[in-house]
C-alpha cells in the first residue's frame, strides 16, 4: 500500500505541530514567550567550585546548587511553569549529589518538557579561541550524559551561545550536524544589531559553509534584550525592579501601570520581528536562586497581562522554552534572511572592539591546545590497548569542557581563577599520563591485554620541555625515547631533548646509529628565573617515518667520544652588519639581515631551481590605551578589548644575533633586548620554517601596556586588502579590510576593527604572481593583515587598566614575582614549497594537522628491551582524513570514531575530492563487526536525525521540500514524516518515550565509507579482538 496519504497528512500536521509540551497559540494573537533561564559561567569571577557552592560571596552572589535546588522545587508547585539550563559541568555535579526521590522528580520535569536542557555542552564553549575538536568533544561529554540520564527525548534541539564575544561559521556548523534545529545568542556588533532590528533581520537562516551546503544550514536568532529581560522586569532577588503588587487594597497597588509597561515592551519588540511570535528572556547571570521571586511575579504577570484580550488586547503571555519558540516560528511558514559570514569582530560602542581575548593569556591558551593534543593521543592509546574509559580519561575530558568555557580559554576570567584553571589542567594532565605509562608500554613493547602489560618503571613525560628541560634526560647516561604518532599516517618529527654538554649516540631498535645534533638552549631560556635546569644543550635528532597511530622508540646513550653517530655540536657564527646570516636545510633556506638581526628571505629548492622570496619578520608592540571607561572616548585596553593608543607599533630592536648549522637542523638564534628573542630554523626535508618566539617579562616602567605582534611581511605581493583566517581550525573565512559585509559604520578604531580570531593559521593570497603564504600557529591569537602582502599577529599583552566589562583587573599576569614569559612557534610556508604529489593546500592541511596533533614524547629507562616499531592501523588512512576521534565508548567492545575530511570545497584540484574509507581494513587488533552512524555530537543515531527545514529569501517552499513521489528512506520528506508519525503515537499525559540511543535495531551497517570534503562521519563501532 502506497505511503503518500498518510504521508501527506502528516507533512499537512506538521506545519501547524507543536510538541505536547509546548504551549499552544492563536495566529491573531502575539504570542509572548517567557524562557525562564539562568546563565552559570563555568569561571569567572569565581572559581567553578566557588560558583557551585555559592563560596566566595565578597566577590558575587552566585551559588549555582541553589539556583538549580530552588528551580525544581518551585517548577513542581505548577505544571505551567517551564525553566531552561544550559551548564552541564555544573548540572552533572548537582544531579550526582542527589537522591532517587529528586532524581525521580527531574526525570518528570524534563519529560513533561517543563525543565529543558538547553545547548548541552560541559560548557557555553567560546567561538574564537576553542579549536573545533575541543568543542565536538565538549558538547558530546554533556550531551551524551543527558541521554544516558534522561533518555533521547530530552535531546536538546535549541543552542544557545548568549554570551561568548562573537560567532563563528564553524560553531554553527558544528551545530548543525550534531542535529540542531536552531541556535540564539546575544553578542553581535552593535551597529549590525541595530540595522537588523530596523530591518526585522534579528531571525535568519545562517549558512556557514560553502563546502557543507545545506547540511549545515542552521535557524538563527539574535536575543532582543541581550539575554536579559525587558527593562523594568527582573524579579530576582539580585534585582530591584518592582513587583507585581496585586492586591487593591494596597496604596502601592501596580497591576495596571504594570501591564501597560509590559505591553509597552512587547510593543517595540514586534516592531523589530517578522512573527506573531516573540521570544522574552527572563533571568541572568547566577539568577533563580530565590525562584519563588521569579515564578511568583511572573504568574502574576501572564494573569494580568492575558485578562487584557477580554477588552480587546492581541497579546498572549506563556511560559515556554527556547525549542518551543522554534517550532512556533517554524510552523509561521515564512521565508528568512540568510548570512553567509561570521559575526566577528564583535563591538560594543565605538571603542570597545573585543579582539583582545583572541590573544589574552598565551600560556594559558597554549596549554589548552596542547592539553588538548594529548587528549586525543590519550584516547587513541586506551582504546587500542583495550583499557577502556579510565578516570584518568573522564577527568581529562571533563577539565577540557570546563576549559573551553568563554572566560577560560578566553583568557577573561580573574587571576586566581585562570590559577584554579591552570591547576585543574595541570593535574588532570598528571593523572592521565600516570594510567598511560603501562599503557605506551605495553604498546611499544607489542603487549595487548592485561598480560601484555609491563610493570613501570622510572618514566617520564617532561612537561617542562617547553623550557628545555627534564630531570631524567640531563641526569641519566643511558635512556629510551618514546615516541607515539597520534595522525594516522606516518610522519617524520624532530626530537629535541635537554641535555648537559655531554656526546651522545642515538641508535633505532636495531642497533642502527641516527644522526644527531646538539644545540645551544638559547640564552633567553637559560635566563627564565624559574628554571631549574644543568641543560644548556638539546640533542636534536629526526624520528622518521613514525607509523600512524603507533611509536617508535630510540636509545640514547651519553659517550665519551664523537663519531660518524654521535652527536655534534652545532657550528657557530655570529651575525653582524655587513654579514647576512643564512641556513639551509636543502628544501627550505633562510636569510638574516644581518644589519636588523631579523628574518629578511626564504629560499626554496624548486623543480625550476632556487626561488627566493623576501619575507620580513619583525617584532613590535601597540602602547595599550589608558582610560577610566567612564565614557566610550576613555575606554581603555584590557583583557576583552584590544585598543592601541594610535596606529604605530613601536618596533623591538635586534640587540644580538648568533647562527647554528648542523646536519638535522639550522637555526638563527635573535635577541631583541632583554625581554624579546626569537629562534628562526629549518629541519632537513621540512618545507616549513619555524620561528620560536619568547616574549616577556613585559615591562611597564615606561608607563604604557604593551601589546606585542609578529609581523611578517611579504614584499611585492598584492591581495587587494584581502586575508583568510581559520574558523575553530577548520573552513578559511574571507577577510576584507575595512569591511563589513551587512552593514556600514565609520571606522573609530582602524586596527582593533581589522583584527580577527586566528586559530589555528592566517593565510595571504595575491592577485599577481606571488603566490601564497600562511602562518600556522601553535595557539589561538589574534591578527591582521593590514597592508597588503602581510601578516600580523598578536602574541603577548600586558596592561595596565581593565576594560570595565566586568573582570575588575588589569590583565597584569605575574610569575614567580615578574612578568609573565610566554614561548610559542609559527610555522611559516610559502606556496613555492609545494610539490607535484602534495600541493600548497596539502602542504598547509597536513602541516596543520602536525602543529595540533605533536607527538607524544615519554623517556624511560634505558637498560629495557628496544621494541621494533608499532602501528594500530593497518594501512594508513588517505591524505585527506584526519582519524579525528578513536575513544572507548560506552560499553565493552565499543569505540567512538570520528573520520574527517580536512579539505574545503575547490581547496585543492588533487585532494578536495570524494573520498572512502573501508572500516574494515582499518584496526589492526581489532576486527571492526559493525558501525552505526551518529550525529556528531554521538548522542543520536544518524538514521534518527531529521532537523526543521527553513524557508529562506528567494526560494520558493516547493523548492525546498523533495517531492513526494520520491519516497525512499533518504529522502527527508519520508524520513521526517515517519519519525513525526512514531512521535506522535508514543505521546500519552505530555509525555512520550522511544528506544533509548544506545540500543539500534538496524541491519549492520556498510563498512565503506565515503566522505565529502570538509564532511565529518561518527561511528559507534563494535570490535573484537582479531586471531
Amino acid at each position: 500500500m502506497s505511503l503518500r496519504p498518510a504521508l501527506l497528512l502528516v507533512l499537512l500536521a506538521a506545519a501547524s505541530w507543536s510538541n505536547p509540551a509546548c504551549p499552544t497559540f492563536d495566529p491573531d494573537l502575539v504570542t509572548v514567550h517567557l524562557v525562564c533561564h539562568t546563565h552559570d559561567d563555568v569561571g569567572w569571577l569565581k572559581t567553578v567550585d566557588q560558583y557551585f557552592y555559592g563560596a566566595n560571596n565578597s566577590i558575587q552572589r552566585a551559588g549555582v546548587q541553589y539556583t538549580i535546588d530552588s528551580v525544581v522545587n518551585e517548577l513542581g508547585k505548577n505544571a505551567t511553569r517551564k525553566f531552561s539550563y544550559v551548564e552541564m559541568a555544573f548540572f552533572t555535579r548537582w544531579w550526582h549529589q542527589q537522591n532517587d526521590e529528586v532524581k525521580d522528580q527531574v526525570k518528570a520535569l524534563v519529560a513533561s518538557g517543563q525543565l529543558e536542557l538547553l545547548n548541552g555542552g560541559w560548557s557555553m564553549n567560546d567561538e574564537a579561541a576553542a579549536h573545533y575538536t575541543a568543542i565536538v568533544d565538549q558538547m558530546t561529554l554533556g550531551l551524551v550524559f543527558i541521554n544516558q540520564t534522561f533518555g533521547p527525548n530530552a535531546r536538546p534541539r535549541v543552542a544557545w551561545q548568549i554570551d561568548p564575544f562573537g560567532h563563528s561559521n564553524e560553531q554553527a556548523s558544528l551545530f548543525a550536524q550534531m542535529g540542531f534545529d536552531g541556535l540564539f545568542f546575544a553578542r553581535v556588533d552593535y551597529h549590525d544589531k541595530d540595522k537588523r532590528w530596523t530591518s526585522k533581520n534579528m531571525e535568519m537562516v545562517w549558512q556557514p559553509s560553502q563546502s557543507l551546503g545545506e547540511a549545515a544550514w542552521l535557524f538563527t536568532g539574535v536575543l532582543p534584550n541581550h539575554y536579559e529581560p525587558p527593562s523594568g522586569f527582573c524579579f530576582d532577588d539580585l534585582c530591584s525592579d518592582p513587583p507585581i503588587m496585586d492586591d487593591p487594597m494596597l496604596e502601592d497597588y501596580n497591576v495596571d501601570s504594570r501591564v501597560l509597561e509590559f505591553l509597552d515592551a512587547v510593543s517595540a519588540q514586534a516592531e523589530a520581528f517578522r512573527t506573531n511570535q516573540l521570544i522574552m528572556t527572563m533571568g541572568s547571570d547566577f539568577q533563580y536562586q530565590n525562584a519563588a521571586t521569579w515564578y511568583k511575579n511572573l504568574d502574576k504577570l501572564i494573569k494580568y497581562v492575558n485578562a487584557r484580550q477580554e477588552a480587546g488586547s492581541k497579546v498572549r503571555v506563556t511560559y515556554s522554552t527556547p525549542s518551543c519558540y522554534v517550532d512556533a516560528l517554524h510552523a509561521s511558514q515564512i521565508s528568512w534572511g540568510t548570512k553567509q559570514d561570521d559575526f566577528f569582530p564583535y563591538a560594543s560602542d565605538p571603542h570597545a572592539y573585543w579582539t583582545g581575548y583572541f590573544t589574552s593569556r598565551p600560556t594559558f591558551k597554549g596549554m589548552i591546545r596542547k592539553a588538548n593534543g594529548f587528549h586525543q593521543a590519550q584516547k587513541q592509546l586506551l582504546a587500542v590497548t583495550g583499557s577502556g574509559r579510565t578516570s584518568g580519561l573522564e577527568r581529562m575530558a571533563a577539565t577540557l569542557g570546563v576549559t573551553q568555557h568563554h572566560d577560560a580559554v578566553t583568557g577573561t576570567a580573574k587571576q586566581h581563577v585562570t590559577d584554579d584553571y591552570y591547576k585543574r589542567l595541570d593535574v588532570a594532565l598528571q593523572a592521565s599520563q600516570d594510567e598511560l605509562v603501562p599503557v605506551i608500554r605495553k604498546l611499544s613493547t607489542g603487549g595487548f591485554g592485561s598480560a601484555g602489560a609491563k610493570a613501570a618503571g622510572a618514566v617520564s613525560f617532561c612537561p617542562q620541555l617547553n623550557i628545555s628541560s627534564c630531570e631524567l634526560t640531563e641526569t641519566s647516561e643511558n635512556f629510551q625515547v618514546v615516541v607515539y604518532n597520534s595522525i594516522a599516517r606516518p610522519i617524520d618529527t624532530p626530537v629535541r631533548i635537554p641535555v648537559p654538554d655531554f656526546a651522545y649516540k642515538v641508535t633505532d631498535y636495531q642497533g642502527n646509529g641516527i644522526i644527531s645534533q646538539l644545540v645551544p638552549v638559547p640564552d633567553a631560556i637559560q635566563a627564565i628565573p624559574y628554571r631549574t635546569s644543568a641543560a644548556v644543550f638539546e640533542l636534536v635528532f629526526m624520528a622518521q617515518a613514525v607509523p600512524p597511530l603507533g611509536s617508535t622508540t630510540y636509545q640514547v646513550t651519553r659517550t665519551a667520544a664523537r663519531g660518524v653517530y654521535e652527536s655534534q655540536k652545532s657550528m657557530r657564527r655570529k651575525i653582524t652588519e655587513g654579514n647576512d646570516g643564512f641556513i639551509s636545510q636543502g628544501r627550505v633556506s633562510v636569510r638574516v639581515d644581518g644589519s636588523t638581526g631579523s628574518l629578511s628571505g626564504i629560499l626554496y629548492a624548486t623543480k625550476y631551481g632556487v626561488k627566493e622570496i623576501t619575507v620580513t619578520g619583525e617584532k613590535l608592540f601597540y602602547h595599550g590605551t589608558s582610560g577610566d571607561n567612564s565614557e566610550f572616548d576613555l575606554r581603555a585596553s584590557g583583557a576583552y578589548i584590544f585598543r592601541p593608543n594610535g596606529t604605530d607599533a613601536f618596533p623591538v630592536q635586534a640587540s644580538n644575533t648568533v647562527q647554528f648549522e648542523g646536519e638535522v637542523v639550522s637555526e638563527i638564534h635573535v635577541e631583541y633586548g632583554s625581554w624579546v628573542s626569537e629562534v628562526i630554523r629549518t629541519y632537513k626535508g621540512f618545507p616549513q620554517v619555524e620561528t620560536e618566539w619568547l616574549v616577556g617579562p613585559i615591562s611597564l616602567s615606561d608607563g604604557f601596556g604593551k601589546e606585542v605582534i609578529t609581523r611578517y611581511t611579504v614584499e611585492g605581493m598584492a591581495t587587494n586588502n584581502t586575508f583568510y583566517t581559520d574558523a575553530n581550525g577548520r573552513e578559511m573565512q574571507k577577510r576584507t579590510k575595512d569591511y563589513r559585509a551587512t552593514w556600514e559604520q565609520e571606522i573609530t578604531e582602524p586596527v582593533s576593527w581589522n583584527y580577527y580570531p586566528v586559530t589555528a593559521r592566517l593565510l595571504l593570497q595575491s592577485s599577481n604572481d606571488m603566490g601564497k603564504f600562511v602562518v600556522l600557529t601553535d595557539r589561538a591569537q589574534g591578527g591582521t593583515s593590514l597592508s597588503d602582502g602581510q601578516v600580523e599577529l598578536m602574541v603577548h599583552r600586558r596592561l595596565f587598566f581593565d576594560d570595565a566589562f566586568g573582570v575588575g583587573e588589569a590583565l597584569d599576569e605575574m610569575a614567580y614575582g615578574r612578568g609573565l614569559i610566554a614561548r610559542g612557534v609559527h610555522w611559516l610556508l610559502h606556496s613555492d614549497a609545494a610539490t607535484a604529489d602534495c600541493d600548497f593546500a596539502c602542504l598547509h592541511r597536513r602541516l596543520g594537522e602536525e602543529l595540533f596533533m605533536r607527538p607524544l614524547i615519554m623517556f624511560q629507562d634505558g637498560t629495557d628491551p628496544m621494541p621494533a616499531p608499532v602501528s594500530n592501523l593497518k594501512s594508513p588512512l588517505p591524505e585527506q582524513v584526519h582519524l579525528m576521534t578513536l575513544e572507548p565508548w560506552l560499553s565493552s567492545g565499543q569505540f567512538l570514531l570520528r573520520l574527517e575530511h580536512m579539505f574545503e570545497a575547490g581547496e585543492s584540484a588533487n585532494f578536495s575530492v570524494p573520498v572512502t574509507v573501508d572500516l574494515q581494513n582499518l584496526l589492526t587488533k581489532y576486527t571492526i563487526t559493525d558501525a552505526q552512524e551518529t550525529v556528531l555530537s554521538a548522542n543520536q543515531w544518524a538514521a534518527d536525525s531529521t532537523r526543521l527545514q527553513w524557508q529562506v529569501e528567494g526560494q520558493e517552499f516547493a523548492e525546498q521540500l523533495v517531492q513526494l513521489e520520491e519516497e525512499t528512506e533518504n529522502n527527508w520528506l519520508y524520513g521526517r514524516a515517519k519519525v513525526l508519525a512514531e512521535i506522535f503515537s508514543h505521546f500519552s499525559e505530555n509525555t512520550y518515550t522511544s528506544p533509548r540511543f544506545g540500543q539500534p535495531k538496524r541491519p549492520k551497517a556498510d563498512l565503506s565509507v565515503t566522505l565529502q570534503p570538509m564532511q565529518i562521519r561518527t561511528f559507534v563501532i563494535t570490535v573484537q579482538t582479531a586471531t
